[in-house]
């Protein structure tokens, strides 16, 4: 008994610690309000993903472009990732500025914008989903990747705002 005592103690540290070197499969979203918190304290870049339910392609990014491995990397890797429903009827706070959507959510439906997704992510005065926005921790937009974008072209445009 005494042995395989032991034996665990020096097994389990090693089984345990070679684990460390699996990557991960899936982008770690997390909460804008803690990636907020995050990006001024480590001085650390935000990544948004805007989609909307039932769009195609918002699902084509979602499937082809977001569950690649080497974009799920990049991303982790070196950025706040967020992931927003543009559309969304929730009030949104963001650098101490509060956002909504203008359209009730009594009304039953979802087809108007969200102020932040607006404000955030409008190109050209108009908004296009999917939409991918990057913001540094002084709240600044740094770079903007509108409507689908397939996973060659969307690392070449990531990799050039790794620091």
């Amino acid at each position: 008994m005494k042995k395989l005592l032991l034996l665990s103690f020096f097994v389990l540290p090693f089984i345990s610690f070679s684990q460390g070197n699996v990557k991960n499969n899936k982008i770690n979203w997390i909460p804008l309000e803690k990636a907020e918190e995050y990006a001024s304290k480590y001085n650390q870049d935000i990544l948004i993903f805007f989609y909307k339910e039932d769009c195609p392609y918002c699902d084509k990014m979602k499937k082809e472009t977001l569950n690649n491995i080497e974009v799920i990397d990049l991303i982790n890797n070196n950025f706040l990732p967020v992931r927003l429903d543009g559309y969304t009827k929730d009030t949104i706070v963001y650098n101490n500025k509060t956002y909504g959507n203008q359209q009730a959510e009594s009304s039953g439906r979802n087809d108007w914008r969200h102020d932040f997704y607006f404000e955030i992510g409008k190109y050209n005065e108009s908004i296009i989903t999917p939409t991918i926005v990057i913001m540094n921790s002084k709240h600044e937009k740094v770079e903007q990747f509108t409507g689908f974008q397939p996973r060659i072209q969307f690392i070449r445009g990531i990799k050039k705002l790794i620091k």
